[in-house]
């Protein structure tokens, strides 16, 4: 939610205040007019970094006055210069090879933008290629538990055939294993990854300003994937005990 940082209009005075370093009390400096607001960041102006924070666009001469007024301000006043190029790396270098008496300090927007969406991509290979070899490895041991889980209760399946038990009815209790299956791992799952979120939104809590949300969407993918893999693999490993034979099965022994 956006709100107002003042309440002010076109026309009303601001009071300006400045706080003494050394004494650490607020003194007046000045009453200001505002003449116009805006809804949009002018160039040159950093985005705030505390709430209630607002930015005060003056004239020079207005800056002058001030400056004559409370000569204390002047220690605590830093004086930018921002350019706005069509080629920022050309620009940099051009500043660079400049004889200047005193070497500025360049910070070029466009080039740490680049540098952060590199980063950025580095860091979301290794994040996305991670979670795509834990997904692999989680798939392919519930790939494995299930068909082994299924082949050693050949012998099992093949009794209940040889005492009636139909075609239907055998799909039918396979369908509910599955779906028990996926219950029991999201019965464990969930909550372990709720409070796995929950204590890194803690930890990272302190570095930044955010409100703690469950990624629902995100959730109900995972609820639907663990029961769609879970059912491939037992449609899978069922079908290859349907092909088997009673006779031959109940007379197997497992070891």
């Amino acid at each position: 939610m956006k709100e107002k940082a003042v309440n002010v209009e076109v026309g009303d005075l601001l009071d300006l205040q400045y706080e003494d370093l050394d004494t650490g009390k607020i003194k007046d400096v000045n009453k200001v007019e505002i003449v116009a607001l805006t809804d949009k960041q002018p160039m040159g102006l950093r985005k705030m970094i505390s709430p209630g924070e607002i930015h005060v666009v003056v004239s020079e001469d207005t800056l002058n006055k001030l400056l004559a007024e409370h000569q204390n301000i002047i220690d605590e006043s830093y004086y930018y210069l921002y350019l706005n190029s069509k080629d920022p790396i050309k620009t940099e270098e051009q500043i660079d090879e400049m004889n200047l008496s005193i070497q500025p300090s360049i910070y070029n927007v466009y080039h740490s933008r680049i540098q952060d969406e590199q980063m950025s991509r580095i860091i979301q290979v290794f994040v996305y290629g991670f979670v795509l070899l834990i997904s692999a490895v989680s798939v392919a041991n519930i790939f494995n538990t299930i068909s082994t889980s299924i082949a050693l209760r050949k012998r099992e399946f093949a009794m209940l055939k040889s005492v009636g038990m139909t075609p239907k009815r055998f799909n039918k209790m396979l369908n509910y294993e599955s779906i028990f299956y996926g219950m029991k791992a999201l019965l464990y799952g969930l909550p372990i990854s709720l409070v796995i979120m929950y204590l890194m939104y803690r930890s990272f809590s302190n570095s930044f300003a955010y409100r703690f949300n469950l990624p629902w969407v995100s959730l109900l993918v995972t609820v639907l994937g663990v029961f769609i893999i879970v059912g491939v693999t037992m449609l899978y490993s069922s079908s290859k005990v349907k092909k088997e034979n009673i006779i031959d099965v109940l007379k197997q022994e497992n070891i």
